[in-house]
């Protein structure tokens, strides 16, 4: 994105990232696409950060579902939506936030999912963010063109004022001199400015991760999942060089004396598939030798070690033990697994409510504007959007126990079969047999 800056002096706003959050954004842009600043030479990328957010990603969209309650048209845009949101989830989750904001055409609504890092917020209300500028960059020809779409609602007035303004330079990265919409086929249908009235809310939403920002408090902008870890994530990469240059340095070899291999074109002849186990020597006092190199590998220290540095980055994003980290090398008590289980299950909880927030301010806008372009009033849509509960709980010992309670007369069959099959109490009951015999699982007692 173009100086941050720049933008804010071009619309006449606010700039509210500091250095050290723009510092950090590229930072962490760098570790999740493994291009971190120690990477080189031997040092080469575990993968960690990107293992970390689509890792989150998985367990907080793994059960996701979204129903949008009497509207077809509304439903059908979330569903196309929601590919769009997984496939930039992880991305944001590293960034610290992703910014959707909906818009209409022909086709009818539509939404625009936007990292935290390519668009600035310029003003915030009660922590709540109701003013920012989105840039889009284009090139034609030699001339480099940016649009800046400011986006600003007014609490007071109830409005909802969008301004575009268009930029051309010679150069990447620079806004250069501001020139007509016009100049860009693509943009030529877009307006000036376009202000809607009677709106409740921002037409637009902010999903950001739920950890408090450390790196700059005054900043309102979220932080990454792995933000506390990337000390830890540096240790891995680099200990992870020392376990291969530990392997490679004990690789058996066989070292032997020139007159003891044959030779072609000048060449020792090795036996094929084994040339670098040999290494050949000039004879020394006249003595022929051969030895062997095989000298004690101390892998288990370096595979114990990498794996306490893997437990500390699972601590530091809220990832259950395991999860990186190898479980087996580690003697843990009961307490610990549950402990380690709920902070995993806290971590999640906390980003899906934040998610949950984004997308129900979402659909107010993507609402706003079919009603506002289709010249309809229509009341406000409910939707539900569920994450299910298989966060924390392994859904076959949920099975077993509910099994348990049927067999001990706690649980109504036709509810248990209900919970497993997802219906109501009234199909489940139809699936269950006319009859049962004594001892069956449907009879209360044991099978």
């Amino acid at each position: 994105m173009i100086d941050a800056t720049q933008i804010a002096a071009a619309m006449q706003v606010p700039c509210l990232l500091s250095g050290d959050m723009i510092q950090q954004m590229q930072l962490w842009e760098e570790l999740y696409l493994n291009r971190a600043g120690w990477i080189r030479n031997r040092i080469r990328s575990c993968h960690i950060p990107a293992n970390i957010a689509q890792e989150l990603k998985r367990l907080t969209l793994t059960e996701f579902s979204a129903t949008v309650h009497d509207a077809a048209e509304l439903e059908q845009a979330v569903s196309r939506v929601l590919p769009k949101l997984r496939r930039k989830m992880d991305f944001g989750l590293a960034i610290g936030g992703l910014l959707l904001k909906p818009y209409f055409t022909a086709q009818g609504v539509s939404v625009d999912i936007v990292p935290q890092n390519a668009y600035l917020p310029v003003n915030y209300t009660d922590d709540s963010c109701d003013a920012v500028v989105c840039p889009e960059e284009i090139s034609i020809g030699r001339d480099y063109f940016t649009r800046l779409e400011l986006h600003v609602y007014s609490r007071l007035r109830q409005t909802h004022t969008i301004q575009n303004r268009c930029f051309r330079s010679a150069s990447p990265g620079t806004l250069g001199t501001e020139c007509s919409l016009d100049a860009v086929p693509q943009w030529a249908d877009v307006l000036p400015e376009k202000v809607y009235e009677n709106v409740q809310r921002p037409l637009f939403a902010i999903f950001q991760t739920p950890d408090s920002n450390n790196i700059d408090p005054t900043s309102p902008l979220g932080v990454s999942v792995f933000a506390d870890a990337v000390d830890f994530i540096r240790d891995a990469d680099e200990h992870w060089e020392r376990i291969l240059w530990e392997l490679e340095s004990s690789e058996r070899a066989i070292d032997a004396t020139e007159d003891l291999f044959r030779y072609k074109d000048g060449k020792p002849v090795l036996p094929k598939g084994r040339e670098r186990m040999f290494r050949s020597y000039e004879k020394t006092d006249g003595q022929s030798f051969i030895n062997t190199f095989s000298p004690e590998v101390r892998d288990t220290a370096y595979f114990h070690a990498f794996n306490q540095i893997l437990r500390r980055i699972e601590n530091a994003v809220g990832l259950s033990y395991g999860t990186l980290s190898e479980v087996s090398d580690v003697e843990k008590t009961a307490e610990e697994v549950r402990s380690s289980k709920q902070r995993s299950f806290s971590r999640v909880k906390d980003i899906q409510e934040n998610l949950r927030n984004a997308l129900e301010q979402m659909l107010y806008g993507m609402q706003f504007y079919q009603d506002y372009y289709r010249s309809q009033s229509s009341p406000p849509v409910k939707a539900t959007f569920n994450f299910g509960d298989g966060v924390l709980e392994d859904p076959d010992v949920e099975y077993q126990r509910r099994v348990q309670m049927v067999r001990d007369g706690l649980l109504k069959p036709s509810l248990f079969l209900a919970w497993y099959f997802d219906c109501s109490e009234e199909k489940a009951a139809q699936m269950m047999p006319e009859r049962q015999d004594d001892g069956g699982l449907f009879s209360g007692g044991e099978i």
